[in-house]
């Protein structure tokens, strides 16, 4: 994870709500000298955040005969039950805003922090990095049909929670704006790019990639652990398509988790 930074919080009446207005100021623009170069920092499609037990190539041991175990009471049964996979969440119009205007499906991208090298080539990118960019960062380098489909549905202004993959620990950092919509992914058809894709054909492009800029990053990390443990049977999370789906780089969050989590990060969700 990057170096430790000044602290980019803005003011309590522009945070809580996250309009246009909360982007950063011109002053603070002018100090961001460093232009981020496309398709080289996005986490790998596919990636559990290293939860994924690794494969043993040794040789299984001697067989052993199982002592018969007590079946568990309905009960327990029932206690224990695993956190449920809901329908993606989908907004009620192709804008994603309600009647009165505001955001209905919310999203959460994923980035890895630390060093990762794909093609000889570090992709490693936080929410730092995307602090100092100057201009809008195109997500790129995403290569799974679900995760693009995702993006595609992004509307310019929406909001999203910016996730550190494959970190110590893994979690929610911040939050980031899409001022993009999506388009042609063009790091695709670039051999020399981590992500270089030579099935993808430029008449019939296959890959999208949305434009984000930074909004602010959170004091504190909402863990990984933190969120699972609201996503039980019953929890407020329960059915995050984070936790059910943990392998999709790019996310639908629905209005109540997108407020629950703003809760865990210290934040107040917009009234």
């Amino acid at each position: 994870m990057a170096g430790t930074r000044r602290s980019t919080r803005q003011t309590t009446s522009t945070t809580k709500k996250y309009t246009e207005d909360s982007s950063p100021s011109e002053d603070e623009t002018s100090k961001r000298n460093v232009k981020k170069t496309t398709g080289r920092k996005r986490a790998r499609d596919g990636d559990g955040d290293g939860e994924q037990d690794a494969k043993d190539d040794s040789p299984p041991p001697a067989k052993r005969v199982a002592k018969p175990k007590p079946k568990p009471s309905k009960a327990t049964t029932a206690d224990s039950k695993p956190t449920k996979s809901a329908p993606p969440a989908t907004p009620s119009s192709d804008s994603n805003r309600d009647a009165n205007g505001e955001q209905e499906v919310f999203w959460l991208l994923k980035a890895e922090p630390l060093p990762r090298y794909e093609n000889g080539i570090n992709v490693a990118f936080s929410i730092d990095d995307l602090a100092t960019c100057t201009v809008p960062e195109p997500w790129s380098g995403v290569r799974n049909p679900q995760a693009r489909n995702n993006m595609q549905a992004m509307r310019k202004g929406d909001l999203g929670f910016f996730y550190h993959s494959n970190a110590k620990p893994s979690g929610v950092v911040g939050i980031l704006r899409v001022v993009e919509e999506a388009k042609v992914d063009e790091s695709a058809f670039d051999p020399k790019d981590p992500y270089y894709d030579a099935k993808s054909d430029k008449d019939k492009p296959k890959w999208y990639c949305v434009g984000v800029e930074f909004v602010k990053k959170f004091d504190d990390v909402v863990d990984l652990h933190k969120i699972k443990s609201h996503a039980q049977s019953g929890g407020s999370l329960e059915g995050m398509q984070l936790v059910t789906n943990s392998r999709l780089s790019v996310s639908r969050v629905r209005r109540e988790e997108w407020d629950f989590i703003l809760g865990l990060a210290g934040e107040e969700p917009k009234e």
